[in-house]
């Protein structure tokens, strides 16, 4: 691989105007010396979308045509993709500074790993820092399960592997890129560099929130995935791993959505709390004791003993310098 490889970015769109051009710019104002290909696939936006887009010129490659959601959208930009490196960035989320720089330092450092994922920041819409994570260490299939998903929005692939997988699945529309990098991770691993990459932006219209096919789509990921030989007899849980994993993602992702609801089944596991194991566990206290704390504590005191991940100010980027 040569040191500054080719990327294509495909930016699977929908009705996301107020954030686009950011994350466009945060690509266009990368000092990066390779050649970066942009590939806006917009699934025919009736907001701002396209005024904005057609402000970028031939800067950018695009069009605004109904589609059948993100997977199609996704499917349909890579195959005008021609980079060696591929990266999926929503449009709604944007890139720091040297992202790509240090995307390519990162399969420099390691030159067998399928794909490089880095750090992000989480804000919210008044671009307020809500959380980070910088993850470390190499990316197998059971540390997306077990321990963290590398962000889509912080991740570049070896074009090579995504299109050996096949792409991405309609089956599994919701978790489309879990289940994309969880399929490459069995092919060839991945890796965490401890650069901060991207910006997640957290609105109260994304998927994460008010969907409901989260928790079937991640266990139907595991599962046929398991299914096919080229997989399965790399990595597949026992019965233990499953009834922990599951029953996690269960109350997890639904919790997400409805509170109550989540902890009905976190109750429902509570006398069998001792079987699980400490991750299952927490999930569960934290969903039944934790709810019970905040009806009849002071909620300062609630505060005060809930853990923080403070962000270091002095190690947080300039999170505008897209405007530059």
């Amino acid at each position: 691989m040569q040191k500054f490889p080719s990327v294509s970015v495909v930016i699977p769109s929908w009705n996301q105007g107020r954030f686009i051009g950011r994350t466009l710019d945060s690509i266009l104002k990368q000092d990066y010396p390779g050649p970066i290909q942009i590939i806006v696939s917009d699934g025919g936006s009736t907001d701002e979308t396209v005024e904005v887009l057609q402000r970028y010129g031939d800067r950018i490659t695009w069009w605004s045509a109904r589609d059948e959601g993100f997977v199609d959208a996704v499917t349909k930009g890579v195959a005008r993709a021609t980079g060696e490196i591929l990266a999926v960035q929503s449009s709604d989320d944007y890139y720091l500074p040297g992202a790509f720089r240090a995307m390519a330092a990162g399969f420099a450092q390691y030159p067998e790993a399928s794909f490089i994922s880095g750090g992000e920041y989480a804000i919210d819409l008044a671009g307020n820092v809500v959380s980070s994570g910088n993850p470390s260490g190499e990316i197998t299939p059971r540390t997306i399960l077990f321990s963290t998903i590398p962000p889509q929005h912080a991740t570049f692939v070896k074009r090579r592997y995504f299109e050996e997988t096949g792409g991405m699945r309609r089956a599994v529309d919701m978790c489309a890129d879990i289940d994309q990098w969880y399929r490459i991770a069995h092919l060839a691993h991945g890796h965490y560099i401890p650069q901060m990459l991207a910006v997640y932006q957290l609105h109260p219209d994304q998927r994460t929130v008010t969907s409901d096919k989260w928790f079937p789509n991640l266990v139907k990921m595991v599962e046929i995935t398991e299914e096919e030989p080229r997989y399965g007899s790399v990595f597949r849980l026992n019965d233990e791993e499953r009834r922990n994993l599951y029953t996690y993602w269960e109350i997890n992702w639904t919790s997400k959505r409805d509170p109550a609801a989540g902890r009905a089944i976190a109750l429902r596991h509570l006398p069998n709390l001792l079987s699980f194991t400490t991750r299952t566990r927490r999930m569960i206290l934290g969903n039944t004791v934790n709810q019970v704390a905040r009806k009849v504590l002071p909620r300062g005191l609630v505060s005060a003993l809930r853990p923080t991940a403070p962000v270091v100010e002095a190690a947080r980027p300039d999170l505008d310098w897209w405007r530059a």
